[in-house]
């Protein structure tokens, strides 16, 4: 049971662990939301058309343009926030930040880096920035977890396989 969660997790966040650096991405699991919330405007945007009659033309066009909307942010959702990846590297002392729209960039040091977490709206996720300015400046480290089963699951299976591993790394660099 325990070799298929860390598969799971594996397959999840395309995890790549080695001795020396953590490589994942923390928002992969969005990207299959993302495409069922698309699918449904489409299908949206289908029936729209037949209840033109109950609906007045502001109401119609408003409509369209949410549906618009919509499909723009989803597919920012799929081909490019779920692409993000973060890379803990212990021999470079960094944290990596890697993006479809940016290359490799360096955004703070490992032993500066403070994980805390971030809420908003009724759900919270982990986020990181460095150690004096990690509330101007943080990015997000995990996807969203809010109450109930399934998202206690996800958070300690989270929590098990890569925040303890990012953990371990931070405290490593920090006792050297």
């Amino acid at each position: 049971m325990k070799l298929y969660m860390e598969m799971n997790i594996r397959e999840k966040y395309n995890l790549e662990k080695t001795a020396d650096y953590l490589l994942f991405q923390p928002l992969k699991p969005l990207q299959l939301l993302s495409q069922w919330f698309l699918a449904g405007i489409f299908v949206c945007g289908i029936l729209l058309p037949f209840f033109r009659v109950y609906l007045n033309d502001v109401w119609f066009y408003s409509l369209y343009v949410l549906c618009g909307y919509g499909i723009v942010h989803s597919l920012y959702d799929i081909f490019i926030r779920a692409k993000i990846k973060y890379t803990f590297d212990l021999r470079e002392n960094s944290v990596y930040r890697e993006s479809p729209l940016s290359a490799k960039k360096k955004i703070l040091k490992l032993d500066e880096a403070v994980i805390f977490v971030s809420s908003e709206m009724g759900s919270w996720h982990y986020s990181i920035g460095a150690r004096k300015s990690q509330f101007i400046k943080s990015y997000i480290l995990s996807e969203n977890f809010s109450s109930g089963k399934k998202s206690d699951r996800n958070q300690a299976a989270y929590e098990n396989h890569i925040l303890a591993e990012i953990k371990k790394m931070t405290d490593s660099v920090q006792t050297v």
